[in-house]
């Protein structure tokens, strides 16, 4: 395996972290310019003991999402806990190609050209000649890690960047808070490895079919999430959604649940803590704030004026 190739592999651990919170499929609507949001995508949950700040997240972005209001970063100046899916930092380069390795290769003699039909081998092989990426590459890639892969480059493409996400930059930040995470990278790979043969490959087609527009739905998801506007981006991110209905409960609803669990155990605690989950995790019907208003607590969201 080249250098290139096991630097791609390393990679995936984030990349699969922003395929989990934000599955996007292509769009024909230009998207309009963002503006200086009056909300923020952050919500406060109350309990006699504890608050809890929970921050949604776009695990990609570009510098138009900076600087964040000055409430974002009083509510995180002031916590003790900050709170990640998982901490990209501290993923050791060598175990995560080991990871991918583990869950996305085929073995022996096996190739991705025994499982995808010869009309996806060409659209990749197209792909693979504009990116100027070796398509030999992928040949013993499983769909799942395939799919990933030409995100990822249509995302750096794109002039996205892991290192300018919302979650990276209180990573970056963090000096005196505690930092935990929610889930560990096994287990977020694992969602990918246990979907069955044919939703990984519906999966790598919505991959393959949004390569040109990744800039545009990029955009899309920036301005709603820019906005403030929870409503508006749920509205996006139904818009975007091609997961396989299998696949999306596994990737978001069913994780939403945990993790509402885990947001609890800080509201039990004394702690105030800032947790930052991918948006999709935390707005919509299933999502966190939702879970957490039914269970009783008291969830608000902030204002960006907000002192």
């Amino acid at each position: 395996m080249n250098r290139k190739m096991r630097g791609l592999l390393a990679g995936l651990l984030t990349l699969a972290m922003a395929l989990c919170s934000a599955p996007a499929a292509a769009q024909n609507a230009a998207p309009p310019a963002a503006k200086a949001p009056r909300k923020v995508l952050l919500w406060k949950a109350s309990s006699p003991t504890a608050t809890v700040y929970l921050m949604g997240s776009i695990h990609v972005g570009d510098a138009s999402m900076y600087p964040l209001p000055p409430a974002v970063e009083a509510a995180f100046d002031s916590s003790k806990v900050l709170a990640v899916e998982i901490n990209v930092k501290n993923i050791d380069q060598a175990k995560g190609m080991k990871l991918v390795q583990e869950f996305g290769l085929y073995s022996g003699d096996d190739t991705l050209a025994n499982h995808v039909s010869k009309e996806t081998v060409a659209i990749l092989n197209q792909f693979c000649e504009k990116a100027g990426f070796p398509k030999t590459a992928f040949e013993k890639l499983k769909p799942w890690v395939v799919a990933v892969t030409v995100i990822a480059i249509s995302l750096k493409a794109a002039g996205e960047d892991p290192a300018l996400g919302i979650d990276q930059h209180f990573l970056d930040q963090a000096k005196s808070q505690r930092i935990e995470e929610m889930e560990t990278a096994e287990y977020q790979l694992g969602l990918f490895s246990a979907a069955s043969e044919q939703d990984q490959l519906e999966l790598l087609t919505a991959s393959l079919n949004q390569v040109d527009k990744t800039q545009q739905l990029m955009l899309k998801m920036q301005d709603a999430y820019l906005s403030g506007d929870a409503e508006k981006l749920v509205a996006v991110v139904r818009e975007q959604d091609t997961l396989p209905k299998a696949l999306r409960k596994k990737l978001i609803d069913d994780r939403n649940i945990a993790m509402a669990e885990k947001v609890e155990g800080y509201l039990k605690g004394n702690d105030q803590a800032f947790v930052v989950l991918g948006a999709a995790h935390v707005v919509g019907d299933t999502g966190i704030v939702k879970l957490l208003k039914a269970k009783g607590y008291k969830v608000e969201q902030v204002s960006a004026e907000a002192r």
